[in-house]
């Protein structure tokens, strides 16, 4: 990564991980952060539960959303979500460690293709997202 690509990043992982209130509110914890790509994870506490005492898809649906918007935005331009879907393939518990992993598949002038996976800590798939994000012509991070 070449150093001013790296700055953005850096810059993009602050600002994220300063002002996104989720990723405090969830306990979520900022892992990897390099253009096109993010991973970050949790710990599933009983704040996170359904009515079904298992992990909420809102919750689920979160940590992904912010590992897309450190995908999305790891350019330095604004990036918005546009579409989402997701869909989810196994139950988390109290006590699972989820990560979710955000990777571009297409980078354009306007928008941008993105898959995340989310899974447990046995390497077990718990959702799987695709998403696409409208790109501004406005700076992210300035």
């Amino acid at each position: 990564m070449s150093g001013n690509a790296g700055n953005v990043v850096e810059k993009v992982r602050e600002l994220i991980g300063t002002h996104d209130k989720l990723i405090g509110t969830f306990g979520m914890e900022i892992k990897r952060v390099e253009p096109g790509f993010a991973e970050l994870s949790m710990v599933v506490k009983e704040d996170h539960l359904n009515a079904a005492r298992l992990c909420h898809g809102a919750t689920i649906y979160a940590l992904a959303d912010v590992a897309f918007a450190l995908a999305c935005n790891s350019h330095g331009r604004q990036a918005l979500a546009l579409e989402v879907s997701v869909n989810y393939l196994r139950p988390a518990q109290v006590g699972d460690t989820l990560t979710a992993t955000a990777r571009e598949e297409n980078l354009g002038n306007t928008t941008g293709l993105y898959t995340i996976l989310v899974t447990n800590q046995h390497g077990k798939k718990v959702a799987f997202l695709k998403a696409t994000a409208f790109r501004f012509e406005r700076s992210f991070v300035d």
